[in-house]
């Protein structure tokens, strides 16, 4: 009980990310927001480079589960392309 509670009010640890690694963009939506983590694969491990949230809007939260999901991916891509742009190595998970 006391490691949950040390891991849920210690920060994040984030990665930097390197020129070598496949990238991995694990992408999510619910109701009212969308998320993704942006990982990547450094010295055999999943080493996450950053997160990213954002909540949808009114018109958006009336969309279809599978248009919320495809919404997320192009969001997390167009937030992390400074990350992604030119590396062809990227795997989504959702």
């Amino acid at each position: 009980m006391n490691t949950l509670k040390k891991a849920l009010v210690s920060a994040p640890v984030l990665a930097y990310p390197k020129a070598e690694g496949r990238f991995v963009l694990d992408t999510d939506a619910s109701g009212s927001a969308i998320g993704a983590v942006l990982s990547q694969v450094q010295e055999g491990k999943e080493k996450v480079i950053a997160y990213f949230s954002h909540c949808l809007t009114r018109p958006q939260r009336n969309y279809c589960v599978t248009r919320r999901q495809l919404l997320a991916v192009i969001e997390a891509v167009k937030n992390f392309h400074h990350y992604l742009y030119g590396t062809g190595l990227l795997d989504l998970v959702e």
